[in-house]
This record gives structure tokens, sequence and C-alpha cells, in this order.
């Protein structure tokens, strides 16, 4: 009887940390968090660790002053479900950005976040 609760209770454990790791999780941002760049990208892309749902992902950035910048429609790379995307509307003038972001996971996990990245004058 002891043995089989034990056993039930490394099971329970590992499934609670498979859980945790299921979350989409941010792989790489181009721009890269705190990135200072010498001109303004031509967009913004978030790399995860695996698929997203499309209809329930996407990013929002705004500038120094907290004022929406317009951004082309987050999408999810047809090619690499990995991938959210979204071009800027307009160059980007010298100051500091936050990109928000939003993300599900194929198996519905959702998460979000936030990152900086300033341009230089």
């Amino acid at each position: 009887m002891r043995r089989g609760l034990a056993v039930a209770l490394i099971l329970a454990i590992a499934a609670a940390a498979s859980s945790v790791s299921a979350h989409p999780q941010v792989r790489a941002a181009n721009p890269a968090a705190n990135a200072v760049l010498a001109s303004s990208p031509p967009g913004i892309r978030i790399a995860f660790n695996e698929g997203l749902v499309a209809a329930f992902s996407g990013l929002e950035l705004r500038d120094g002053a907290g004022r929406v910048v317009a951004v082309g429609p987050a999408t999810v790379d047809p090619a690499d479900k990995r991938e959210l995307a979204a071009p800027l509307r307009a160059r980007l003038s010298a100051g500091t950005y936050t990109v928000s972001w939003r993300a599900v996971g194929a198996d519905t996990h959702h998460v979000a976040g936030s990152y900086s990245f300033a341009v230089r004058p």
C-alpha cells in the first residue's frame, strides 16, 4: 500500500511539472529585449517553443508615453507555427518601445508578457 502511494505521488509531481513546462515560452525576439537599435526595425517577430493558435495570439506596441503604435496584423507564420510576427506600419522615431504579447499554444495554454527595446536618435 505504501509503495502504491509513493508511486502515485511521484506520478502526480511529474504530471504537475510537465503541465507547467507545456506553456508556450518565448525562445527569441526580434528586436530583442533591451536591444538598442540604430534604426527602426521592419517589424516585430517573436519565436516560441511550441506552435501557436493564430486566432488567440497577438501583440501590441506602445511608445514611451504609453501610446499605441500602429502595427500590421499579428500573424502566425504558416511555415512555422511557433513564430508570431507583425510588420510596422511606419518607421519608429527615437525612443523606447514596449511590446506586449499574448500567445495560446496548440495545447490551449494561454500566456502573456512584455519587453522593451529602444531606437536611438
